[in-house]
Order: C-alpha cells, then sequence, then structure tokens
C-alpha cells in the first residue's frame, strides 16, 4: 500500500505543480530577446512583426535589480502595455510575486527575474511593447529584456486540482497508514502463561 500511495504522491506534484510550471516557463521556442532598459537610460518601446505561424506568442520581462529586491503583493515593479495598431493587446502590472530569482552567468552572478506579461492569440502585424517603472519605492533597476516564445502550450488548469487532489489523498492514506503501524506496535504482547 505505501508505493502505491507514494506513487501518488509523485503523481500528484508532477500534475499539480510540474507541469504547469514546466509549461508556462519552457514550452515553445524562443523568438528573441530586447534590451528594452539600460541604466542609467530610458526605457524604449520595441516594435516586433509577428505573424500568424508564431501563435500563441507568449511575452516575458526579465528583471535585474541592482540590489536586493522583495517581491510584494500590493506592489508593482514594472509596467507593460502591448498595442496593436494604437490598441490594447495586454496591460499587465508585473510584481514579481511568483518569481524565483536566477542567477545570471554563474552562481555569484546578478539575480534576473521573470514575470509574464502573457499569451498572444491570434497573432498578425506589428506589435509594440511599452514596459515602463511600476510604484515600487526604492526599487533600482540595472536592465530589462523583453523575452518572447513562440508556439506556446496553454496550461490546461483542470490538472492543478486533479494533481493537488492527488497530493491530498495520497498525504491523508501515508499518515492513516503510519499511525495504524505505530497503533499496533503498542499494543502490549499477550501475557505467557506456563512454568
Amino acid at each position: 500500500m505505501r508505493p502505491l500511495l507514494l506513487l501518488l504522491l509523485i503523481a500528484g506534484i508532477v500534475l499539480g505543480i510540474g507541469y504547469p510550471w514546466a509549461v508556462g516557463n519552457f514550452s515553445g521556442e524562443e523568438i528573441g530577446s530586447w534590451r528594452v532598459y539600460d541604466r542609467p537610460g530610458p526605457y524604449k518601446p520595441v516594435t516586433v512583426t509577428l505573424t500568424s505561424d508564431d501563435a500563441p506568442v507568449r511575452a516575458f520581462v526579465d528583471m535585474q535589480p541592482l540590489r536586493n529586491f522583495v517581491p510584494s503583493v500590493g506592489r508593482s515593479a514594472l509596467t507593460a502595455v502591448v498595442t496593436r495598431q494604437g490598441k490594447d493587446v495586454l496591460v499587465k502590472t508585473l510584481n514579481y510575486e511568483n518569481s524565483k530569482a536566477t542567477n545570471k552567468g554563474s552562481p555569484q552572478g546578478p539575480q534576473v527575474y521573470r514575470d509574464s506579461i502573457g499569451d498572444i492569440d491570434p497573432v498578425d502585424g506589428d506589435y509594440a511593447f511599452t514596459i515602463g517603472p511600476g510604484d515600487f519605492d526604492g526599487l533600482e533597476v540595472a536592465e530589462v529584456n523583453l523575452v518572447l516564445r513562440k508556439g506556446v502550450t496553454a496550461v490546461d488548469w483542470r490538472a492543478m486540482p486533479a494533481g493537488i487532489a492527488l497530493i491530498v489523498i495520497s498525504l491523508f492514506g501515508l499518515v492513516r497508514l503510519s499511525r495504524s503501524r505505530r497503533a499496533a506496535r503498542d499494543v502490549p504482547a499477550p501475557p505467557k502463561w506456563g512454568r
């Protein structure tokens, strides 16, 4: 029973946590990366021509802060607006709340945070990406890059609750199993009669 519960736990972690993370960050093929900010210059808008073959396109913004940065839910580090023919396609405030810093180049290299603006689908024509500062007090940014990936896969959000349910069921089963084994060990042995 224990191996089955451990197998369910692993399947739940893969389905509920690993699958959405992998699809969100690694699906598709990178189109390119554009520098939109270099300290101490201004933020520069970027225009990219996308074709229908690229759809769906996922846009990321990589930010490298100068000093330690602690993401906060109520504060936006950057703002991002994607427009096509003067109409807003995506508007997002980036707080990097669910972003884990990765070190660029080496373990001692500068920390880079990644957040997603969102997916553009359908795609056709010239898209203007405008990134700017948010309302995070005291945030000093060294550089900001726009990264686009084409042919990305959308996450099937039904998998996440199923994975979490498997995790809960397997943990409950493992706890019950360990308690019943402990209770069986705590039962005193029957007295032995004889000479």
